[in-house]
């Protein structure tokens, strides 16, 4: 099967590329990004990996080399990179819904699985800027004519940045140090690694593509149906366990 990615360069985005390059059962990988991920000649799978150069202004027009089966949504950026609240929707909100169209017009002849990274308690009601604006984004993904569509909801991420965020960095080393405080109700807020959550994905995706299904969904949208398509939620909770 062939695979398109978006946010490659990104920590989970990152993870999940090597992941995917990795795994046999990936015959294409498209990788979409404004610059080509740096990884080693001896990079496992590396000869699978086609590069489309593009602004994510330019998404709705490219053209790719190859039909897609399952596309990974790794896309996000913070107010103070994105420089105003305008900025920071054409990334995490309209570059997404550009990229689920793209992969759409582009999509295998069984339909194309979307999986897409959001964030803990996204809800398009909320007061809160962040959170309003990864709900409205699960909410226009689902009206989409996609196969599948997974959200994939951490919480604070842990991991190495390409660029800092201060905020982040000073709460990773906090939570490194109280991580015992998150049992019982607070387990849902517990920090994750980029890399757990790529390969929660890369796990999910490989069931979903063998017929065994995640074994795993949750909120309000898990395992419901919407014009045949079905959407899940994979929270930050069943993200620390799935995989373990």
């Amino acid at each position: 099967m062939n695979a398109a990615i978006i946010g490659a360069t990104g920590l989970i985005g990152q993870c999940l590329l090597l992941n995917i390059l990795a795994d046999n059962r990936y015959q294409q990988v498209v990788v979409i990004g404004r610059r080509s991920p740096k990884l080693e000649a001896s990079t496992p799978g590396i000869e699978k990996l086609i590069f489309v150069e593009t602004q994510l202004n330019q998404l709705t027009e490219l053209s790719l080399p190859a039909s897609i089966d399952q596309a990974f949504c790794c896309l996000g950026t913070t107010i103070k990179q994105a420089g105003n609240q305008e900025n920071f929707i054409k990334v995490d909100h309209t570059a997404v819904i550009d990229f689920a169209k793209l992969v759409i017009k582009y999509q295998a002849q069984t339909g194309v699985e979307l999986l897409v990274v959001t964030a803990l308690d996204a809800n398009e009601k909320s007061t809160m800027f962040y959170n309003r604006v990864k709900g409205e984004v699960q909410r226009d993904l689902r009206l989409l004519p996609l196969k599948q569509l997974t959200f994939f909801q951490p919480s604070l991420l842990l991991g190495e940045r390409a660029h800092q965020r201060t905020l982040e960095d000073i709460g990773q080393k906090f939570f490194a140090i109280a991580s015992g405080i998150f049992i019982g109700p607070l387990a849902k807020y517990k920090p994750i690694t980029g890399k757990l959550v790529a390969d929660n994905m890369l796990a999910v995706a490989v069931k979903d593509q063998s017929g065994s299904g995640s074994g795993s969904s949750s909120g309000t949208d898990s395992g419901s149906q919407l014009d045949n398509l079905t959407i899940r939620i994979i929270d930050n909770k069943q993200m620390h366990r799935l995989v373990n």
